[in-house]
């Protein structure tokens, strides 16, 4: 299955379902609320979003 996040606030819904939830899934949490706070941009949302994913072992090749 594979799940597609367009905008910060179903980036934090996904992440919420996640296992691990190791340093830079706390990052990720945090960067998406502060985007949606006005205080981080969605592009460092979505970076940290990505290397949480890659931690999870759930972000999917571009390949």
């Amino acid at each position: 299955m594979t799940y597609g996040c367009n905008n910060v606030e179903s980036a934090a819904e996904e992440l919420m379902k996640w296992t691990k939830m190791g340093p830079k899934w706390r990052k990720a949490v945090q960067l998406c609320i502060e985007a949606v706070e006005d205080r981080a941009t969605p592009e460092e949302a979505r970076k940290a979003f990505e290397a949480a994913a890659r931690e999870e072992g759930v972000l999917r090749s571009s390949d």
